[in-house]
């Protein structure tokens, strides 16, 4: 045995049984219309201006069961998805998930606001026009430029979005503008469209992204050639960005 180290095994003995002692003091045991959940303070306190963070710092009296657990007369099922938010953040649910209005009925009592944006988010997500079916977007990027210029902002850019009509129709006005929805056609399913302004593909991906979509494919190709209609020759190259995004069914 090293030296010291049985000089040492008492101290950290003692921090050990500390800590597990203070881990048992932040324990919490509850009921919730029947379901038995146990978590920490810490995780329901997570949010201070909610009602749970108010029930357990004290702002709020609580009640409690036979068996010394907190009873709070809610939905106990739709709670775990509640706890789970609180835990970590994140809303998380099911494919095809049908309680989400009931869902938003409890994120309300409980007050916890980031699950509340979080599930008005959901419904956003599941009310576009694609969102019942699944689809496909596809977004083309082409730079065209010389060695000299290739790739800098020098390069000449153009934008392609291309896919189900009733989707592109209901991009931002940023991206799809008074003449890009001018040249739009209603009477088609499909529609392919050049859109203009910098850095539009970059743009379009992160708007696509908080919206739910899915990048599940993404490549770049290369071409070059000499321009024949030019007095000096010059070798021009084009190179074309591809990305293929899904809005997967709810």
């Amino acid at each position: 045995m090293p030296l010291g180290l049985t000089h040492l095994t008492p101290d950290l003995s003692k921090r050990r049984k500390n800590h597990h002692v203070a881990m048992c003091d932040d324990l919490l045991r509850l009921n919730v219309g029947g379901v038995s959940y146990t978590t920490t303070k810490a995780t329901l306190s997570r949010f201070p201006n909610s009602m749970l963070g108010a029930m357990f710092n004290g702002s709020m009296p609580t009640t409690r069961d036979d068996s010394g657990s907190y009873f709070i007369d809610r939905d106990g099922h739709l709670f775990g998805y509640v706890l789970n938010f609180l835990r970590s953040s994140q809303l998380a649910l099911p494919d095809n998930f049908s309680l989400i209005d009931q869902l938003s009925l409890e994120a309300d009592f409980f007050q916890v606001e980031p699950l509340i944006q979080a599930i008005n988010e959901y419904k956003k997500r599941r009310q576009h026009p694609a969102a019942r079916t699944g689809c496909l977007l596809e977004v083309i990027e082409v730079r065209t430029g010389s060695t000299a210029t290739m790739p800098t902002n020098n390069s000449r850019v153009k934008t392609i979005v291309s896919g189900r009509s009733d989707v592109i129709s209901h991009l931002p006005s940023e991206f799809i503008g008074p003449v890009e929805r001018l040249m739009h056609s209603n009477d088609s399913d499909f529609t392919e469209l050049q859109l203009n302004g910098s850095n539009v593909r970059l743009k379009l991906a992160e708007h696509l992204q908080e919206e739910g979509w899915l990048l599940i494919d993404s490549n770049l190709s290369s071409s070059s050639g000499y321009d024949s209609k030019s007095m000096i020759s010059s070798l021009i190259i084009e190179q074309s960005y591809r990305d293929r995004w899904l809005l997967p069914s709810p």
